[in-house]
């Protein structure tokens, strides 16, 4: 559940900046975001606004003063470096902002007018050509990715016992593939369920949030888009049986702007990061037998054994391990335990840890 919410927050810890005199960090969560110097105290209570969020205007003036000469990018709070040290996020204390008497985790987003920052229309013109299916058309068995929270977020989700894998998080565009139970749906398929001639089982392509339509057996509109491409050149539509949904990331030149992955013009490549055979997701272990036997990458595992945060943050960073001399700011990882768990907190427990250097960028995004 990846959701972005302006919160009451506990300010966990308070260090001195080592450029600036002036300047303060506090830890909220997970954060790190930088102060002016006396504002908090360990254990106050803040107001937490994290990176990606869209400010009113009113409120901008608010918290910055009108004569201030700190200007968001139109409006938005995005992850910044203030003397050589990342500050991610903006913490304000509750009453510059009207609010009085608010207890921890309250929750002020909607309250305050505050909105996510949404990164471009997905299925650019690079994807290729690609026609939707209508959304009274869509099949319900074709499901969406998980929608996967920071884990700065949810520090204590993982527990130093837990056994997990973590895996590199590689900045393309996310993609399905899978043959799903058949819903009759249009017209046709109702005369054909009628006559006991709809097939029990249908072969559906998609990006994260959106199914593409496809003509004959095996033609999809149209030929030259990103996703159809995977399918022919992973021959995916072959190798998965019913009941199977392959998700996974494709990268290539310009997929993502910089990020090219050693590709050539018009060259793509797929890494897959999960598997839901039956509507259940797969293991770890299972997840890697599954593609090493049907021949499909998967995405670098770097590491797998108890969970460290130390670990985490360490792997968060440096090179991406697909090509570290062409890409050498890796965009995160993914933490996910060996044995599928659900988590009150988060649902299907799986986090990721998103690069501050990656955040830096002009287009980077929390929100990817």
């Amino acid at each position: 559940m990846s959701t972005l919410k302006a919160e009451i927050c506990r300010i966990e810890k308070v260090e001195t900046h080592p450029n600036a005199d002036r300047l303060e960090l506090v830890q909220v969560k997970g954060w790190n975001c930088i102060v002016s110097k006396d504002t908090f105290l360990e254990g106050d209570l803040c107001l937490y606004i994290p990176i990606d969020s869209i400010l009113p205007e009113e409120l901008e003036k608010r918290i910055f003063g009108e004569g201030s000469k700190v200007k968001l990018h139109k409006q938005r709070i995005r992850t910044i470096k203030l003397r050589g040290i990342i500050s991610q996020g903006l913490v304000v204390k509750p009453e510059e902002v009207d609010i009085f008497g608010a207890k921890e985790g309250q929750d002020f987003t909607s309250q305050l007018g505050i909105i996510k920052y949404e990164p471009p229309e997905e299925l650019p013109s690079v994807y290729g050509t690609c026609n939707k299916i209508k959304k009274r058309y869509i099949n319900s068995n074709f499901h969406k990715y998980t929608d996967i929270s920071n884990i700065k977020n949810h520090p204590n989700v993982f527990e130093n016992s837990d056994w997990v894998s973590i895996t590199e998080k590689a900045h393309g565009t996310s993609a399905r593939f899978g043959w799903v139970k058949n819903e009759a749906n249009t017209i046709w398929k109702k005369i054909k369920k009628l006559f006991g001639l709809l097939p029990t089982h249908e072969f559906i392509v998609g990006s994260h949030n959106v199914q593409l339509s496809y003509r004959n057996k095996n033609k999809y509109f149209y030929d030259n888009n990103v996703y159809a491409k995977t399918t022919i050149d992973y021959d995916l539509k072959n190798k998965l049986k019913n009941g199977e949904v392959l998700y996974g990331e494709i990268v290539g030149k310009n997929i993502q702007q910089g990020y090219s992955y050693g590709c050539k013009e018009g060259e793509t490549k797929f890494y897959a990061y999960d598997v839901m055979i039956d509507d259940k997701w797969l293991d770890v272990e299972e997840f890697k037998s599954f593609c090493e036997e049907r021949q499909i990458p998967t995405v670098p595992e770097i590491y797998s054994g108890f969970f460290d945060m130390d670990l985490v943050k360490e792997f968060t960073g440096g090179a991406s391990i697909i090509d570290p001399i062409g890409q050498p700011i890796r965009e995160g990882c993914v933490v996910k335990p060996l044995e599928e768990k659900i988590n009150p907190c988060v649902g299907r427990k799986v986090l990721k840890s998103i690069n501050p250097e990656y955040l830096l960028l002009k287009n980077g995004t929390d929100f990817h």
